[in-house]
């Protein structure tokens, strides 16, 4: 029971340190900051408040805030239809994505809580070691990430989504919504913040750990 305990923990840790900064990087607020930076390009498109009002529109879609009708029926300042059919199905496809991630984050977190339960009581040591190799694991796949994304970020944002989405249907021309939206700089920074927001995670894991190990063998004889 205690290696199915420790096994479980093993792989419930990266599934939550990857999944939760998407907490934070699909809210309105996290979009506003980004179009706030020195150096973010403006839409060609949308003035500051009108961009600002669209992009709040889709993320609170992604979070089950807004509709699909209401995602659809979405305007621009002029009155135009915000989004073409393919763009609104690319966000479909988007959420269905996120969907996944945080319920994996939510079953992680459940198999977490109880391996801790079972392994805290009786085996605090298989739980640090549990901890340790699953952020190990975690920043060994971020490692791989980080140099991919630093070596090539153009490949490595085609493989992401050729791996998640239909060849094809994530495509579109520089003028159309989601591209004026979140240019490609708005993806390099999501993925620098998130790849952070790992590894501190992790060591925050990584350093508890530490200090369950030595508490329990200090107070052992």
């Amino acid at each position: 029971m205690y290696k199915v305990a420790r096994l479980l923990l093993v792989v419930s840790v990266p599934i939550i340190l990857i999944a939760t900064p998407l907490y934070v990087l699909i809210t309105p607020g996290y979009v506003h900051r980004a179009y706030e930076r020195p150096g973010f390009p403006p839409s060609t498109r949308f003035g500051p408040e009108e961009r600002r009002r669209l992009s709040d529109v889709l993320v609170d879609y992604l979070r089950g805030r807004a509709t699909l009708q209401e995602m659809q029926e979405l305007r621009t300042d002029a009155g135009e239809i915000a989004m073409r059919p393919s763009e609104v199905q690319h966000m479909v496809d988007v959420k269905e994505v996120t969907d996944a991630f945080f319920i994996a984050h939510v079953f992680a977190s459940v198999l977490a809580v109880g391996s801790s339960i079972v392994l805290l009581g009786r085996r605090p040591l298989a739980w640090a070691q549990g901890i340790r190799f699953g952020v190990w694991a975690t920043l060994g796949l971020i490692a791989v990430v980080a140099v991919a994304a630093a070596a090539d970020f153009d490949l490595f944002f085609t493989l992401f989504h050729r791996i998640f989405f239909e060849e094809g249907t994530w495509l579109f021309f520089f003028e159309d919504t989601l591209i004026q939206l979140y240019p490609l700089p708005f993806w390099v920074r999501a993925v620098g913040d998130i790849s952070i927001a790992i590894v501190a995670g992790g060591a925050v894991l990584y350093l508890l750990a530490w200090w369950v190990e030595r508490r329990t063998q200090r107070s052992e004889p």
